[in-house]
């Protein structure tokens, strides 16, 4: 995992996208700024000043409770979004594993000592940064009334699909 690069703002780092009655809803992890200087990406501070996670547990809630796996994944996630984690990295690096132990893929995180810029880094934060089509449709409990929605979160993917969302990312 890349934790010396410079940490970009606005990138899917601290936020996702759900899919709610009302259409898309970004949900993001305030952090705390540098005040001007860089900061690397494992030095990036959650922001715990407003009340984001009630929101973002609600809004996942609300968004997701009649869908046929809610039941099975949202309490762990929503134990992992109400954990107070100092830095942004561990949230994430604990969503992952989350993801991947619901998904049955084994994963041990790696973080790099130091950031080298090269063109394999390059071509890997380009590729993320941009919309991805993950090459198939699934239907979605908003989408019953509704066109399918792409590029949202993995919870979106994992909520409805359940254990078959494995099969599905691996073909």
């Amino acid at each position: 995992m890349e934790v010396n690069e410079s940490y970009l703002k606005q990138t899917f780092r601290n936020r996702c996208e759900i899919l709610t009655s009302n259409g898309i809803q970004q949900l993001s992890i305030p952090v705390v700024h540098g005040k001007g200087k860089k900061l690397k990406t494992k030095e990036v501070e959650i922001d715990y000043s407003t009340n984001w996670q009630t929101l973002h547990s609600r809004a996942i809630r609300t968004a997701y409770a009649s869908s046929p796996y809610f039941e099975d994944y949202f309490q762990e996630l929503d134990h992992i979004i109400n954990k107070n984690h100092q830095f942004l990295i561990d949230k994430n690096s604990e969503l992952l594993y989350f993801l991947c132990k619901s998904l049955d893929i084994k994963i041990e995180l790696i973080e790099t000592t130091e950031f080298v810029l090269n063109n394999e880094n390059l071509l890997t934060r380009n590729f993320l940064e941009r919309n991805i089509d993950i090459g198939f449709v699934y239907q979605q409990v908003i989408g019953f009334s509704s066109e399918f929605v792409s590029n949202l979160s993995m919870v979106d993917l994992l909520f409805n699909e359940g254990p078959m969302a494995r099969n599905r990312l691996l073909n």
